[in-house]
Formats: structure tokens, C-alpha cells, sequence
């Protein structure tokens, strides 16, 4: 097991001349020897190399220093050994030592990544299985960037769903993210009605108001554990992969720390698969889900999604200012029932109509998919047809009689 490290001294330092004096300089600590190419720290004998020499462009002075172990039993007293040598060689120069080469680094990740992908594939495996059982089958294939499903790195061996192409990090937000089911408008609304009708009200009503986590919603029950209590481990746990995965310093502290980790996380995520079964999300609540799952795996679905439900709330807000209201009488009415007794009336023209179907057709296929994918381009231009839908929508001016008056411009200018 080997250690490299590259000291540069500046030409016009004095210090550390030549490698005599660089190996003197380093038995200043009384625990470090260094005879017959040994470096000796304390009871520990490593093997030693050293390489001095000048850079060609500056002509500043550098050592190339190699330190072996050939027993990794003695790892603790190798690592304290190259403590002390770190030390020193940041007194040497006013430059960081760099290194080269690092076994110790190697030997530490090699046993933390293992632990770490097991968890992270019980992470996958949970959302996975839930996701495919109550969402449907057809979810992930919408719900994935086109980029994505394109690149040799991340295409998808055999059955595999493309949620196993999804980031560490970004796998924690199916869980934990929150979010509110019911528009806060509702709320404002519900809250003035009781002041005019004086009526006392139970703390369920407003609980729908409230954002929760789907691990809240669904898992909470069954699983003796806080979404916090995870989602917590889970950021801390993608800071130390990352520092396997970018080649970091990564020492035997920050390998107990991913074990510790994995061993708080793990038995949750276990239990959470155990207790699938009893997990049930309502009928009504599933198209939200896949909603909300469809926005977290690619920006632009979640920008589209976030557009559309904009314009289900402005039609929704249109039909409750006009006498049309009177009609229609449950919140949960479709929206194309809605927008049928808008043309009806003659609240909107039929151009409106053909392109708001036809949004909604894209809506559905994001969210629930249909085997079609949608580039970047196609996504942009479809979220700038529902900009166009909503300033529609926004320019009608409502009378309560439904004296409207239209806008004359074209819904969708080419």
C-alpha cells in the first residue's frame, strides 16, 4: 500500500537545498528516522523513495516522496505516520503539497462504495415497486428526459426502469419532498366563507391544506421513522459518495461514517419495503402522485405540469365567477366537463378549445405516458402554447351575468 506526495519549494527558499537536507529536515520529528531507504515512524518501518529535482519553466525545487506499507493490519499506524509527514511538508513550502497517489484513499472507498450501493438500490427498489404498483406500469416511460433514454451511460440494461438511471441525490425527493394537494386559494376561500357564515370548524378540514412528503402520506403509519430522520442521512451519505466518486481524499473516518449511516438507513428502507402492502393511496390522490413524480424527474415536465395546473385553476376560477357556477357543483368536476360548458355558453371560442384538448393530451402523456418522448425543443414549445392558453384565459373579463368580453387576438400566433 502506497502514499505519493509531490512538494514544490520555491527557487529563491533557502529551505530544503537538496535531498539530505529535505530528509534532515523531516527527522525534526523525533518520532521519524530515515536511514537505508526506511522511513521509520515511531514502531512502524515503511518503505521509502524520494525523487529531487527542478521544474523545467520555473526552475523551483521539487520532491517526489513515496511511502509503502506492506502490512495492512498495521493500516492505523501507517495512516498516523503520514500524518505526521503531512505535517512537516506544509511547513516545507508555502505551496500544498500535492498528492499523487493515494492507496489509503483507494483501500477506504473500496469498502465504503459496496454498503453504499446497497442502500441506494433498497432506496430504488422501495420507490420502484411503489411507484410501478400504484401509479401504474406505464409511469416511468414518460417521466424520464429524452436525453436521458439516449445516453450509453445511462440507457437501461434488460428490464431495468430508468429510475435506476436516477441520481443519489435526487432519489430522496420521490419520498420526502412536500407538497400540497389542495390550492391554498381553496383555503382563502373556505376561511371567508366561515367568517361570513360564523360556523365552527374542525382542524381535519384544513389538514389537506397542509404540504406533506409522500413518505408522510403513505409510509409514515407503517414505519417507525421520521421522512427527516432519513432524508438527513440520505444528504450527509451523498456528500462521502461523492467523494468516492470524484477520487477525494477519503480516510477511515469518513468510511465509518458511512457505515454508521448505513446502518441507521437501511432497517427503515427495509421496513418500508416489508410493509408495501399496506401502503394504499386513494384513487383521487394517484393522478397527483404521478403529477408530482413527473415534475421531479425532469425540469421542463415540471415547468409544463406547474403551467397546466395553472390553467385548470384559471378555468376553474372562471366557470365559480359566473352564473355557470350554478351548473357545476363539485370541486372535483373534470376539467373538460368544464371547459365544454365555457364553449356552450360562449365564454370561449372553439380555437381555445382545440388547443387547450390538445394540451391536455400532452399532460397526459407525461404523466402517465404512452411510449411517445418529447425533446427539449418540442417541451419548450408546448409550455410556450399553455403561456398562451393562460394570458387567454387571464383576458376575459367576466360580468356576473356572463356579459364577457373576448380577446380578439388568435390563442396560438405561429
Amino acid at each position: 500500500m502506497q502514499v505519493e506526495y509531490l512538494i514544490i519549494i520555491d527557487s529563491s527558499n533557502p529551505f530544503c537545498r537538496d535531498k539530505k537536507s529535505f530528509d534532515n529536515f523531516l527527522q525534526s520529528n523525533a518520532d521519524i528516522s530515515i536511514r537505508n531507504g526506511k522511513f521509520k515512524h515511531k514502531s512502524i518501518e515503511l518503505g521509502y523513495e524520494l525523487q529531487g529535482g527542478e521544474t523545467e519553466v520555473d526552475k523551483n525545487r521539487f520532491f517526489h516522496m513515496k511511502l509503502k506499507c506492506d502490512n495492512p493490519k498495521r493500516m492505523d499506524e501507517f495512516q498516523d505516520a503520514l500524518k505526521a509527514t503531512r505535517q512537516l511538508l506544509y511547513m516545507a513550502s508555502d505551496k500544498k503539497p500535492q498528492v499523487l497517489w493515494d492507496d489509503i484513499s483507494l483501500y477506504y472507498s473500496e469498502k465504503a462504495y459496496p454498503t453504499i450501493h446497497e442502500v441506494e438500490n433498497l432506496m430504488r427498489k422501495l420507490i420502484t415497486k411503489f411507484m410501478l404498483t400504484i401509479v401504474g406500469l406505464d409511469w416511468t416511460k414518460e417521466a424520464i428526459p429524452e436525453e436521458l433514454k439516449n445516453s450509453t451511460r445511462t440507457k437501461p440494461a434488460g428490464n431495468n426502469n430508468y429510475l435506476y438511471e436516477t441520481d443519489f441525490k435526487d432519489l430522496s425527493t420521490f419520498l420526502f419532498d412536500e407538497y400540497r394537494t389542495l390550492d391554498i386559494k381553496i383555503l382563502s376561500e373556505k376561511i371567508r366563507s366561515l367568517e361570513e357564515e360564523k360556523d365552527e370548524v374542525s382542524l381535519a378540514e384544513f389538514k389537506g391544506f397542509l404540504p406533506k412528503s409522500n413518505w408522510e402520506r403513505y409510509f409514515r403509519e407503517h414505519v417507525n421513522c421520521e421522512g427527516s430522520y432519513i432524508e438527513s442521512r440520505w444528504e450527509k451519505l451523498y456528500e462521502l459518495r461523492c467523494k468516492i466518486a470524484h477520487n477525494n481524499f477519503f480516510t477511515k473516518d469518513d468510511y465509518e461514517k458511512v457505515s454508521n449511516l448505513v446502518q441507521e438507513i437501511k432497517p427503515k428502507l427495509e421496513d418500508a419495503i416489508k410493509n408495501l402492502d399496506k401502503v394504499e393511496v386513494p384513487e383521487e390522490e394517484r393522478d397527483e402522485l404521478a403529477e408530482v413524480v413527473a415534475s421531479k424527474t425532469n425540469t421542463l415536465y415540471g415547468e409544463y405540469i406547474q403551467k397546466w395546473k395553472h390553467l385548470e385553476k384559471s378555468l376553474s376560477s372562471l366557470v365559480q365567477s359566473t352564473t355557470l357556477s350554478n351548473n357545476i357543483k363539485h370541486n372535483r368536476i373534470p376539467i373538460s366537463v368544464i371547459t365544454k360548458e365555457l364553449i356552450n355558453q360562449g365564454v370561449i371560442d372553439k380555437e381555445f378549445y382545440y388547443e387547450f384538448r390538445e394540451a391536455n393530451h400532452i399532460r397526459n402523456m407525461i404523466v402517465h405516458g404512452s411510449g411517445t418522448h418529447f425533446t427539449n425543443e418540442e417541451l419548450l414549445y408546448r409550455i410556450s402554447n399553455l403561456d398562451k392558453l393562460n394570458d387567454y384565459v387571464f383576458n376575459i373579463e367576466v360580468s356576473n351575468e356572463i356579459n364577457l368580453q373576448k380577446p380578439s387576438q388568435k390563442v396560438i400566433s405561429n
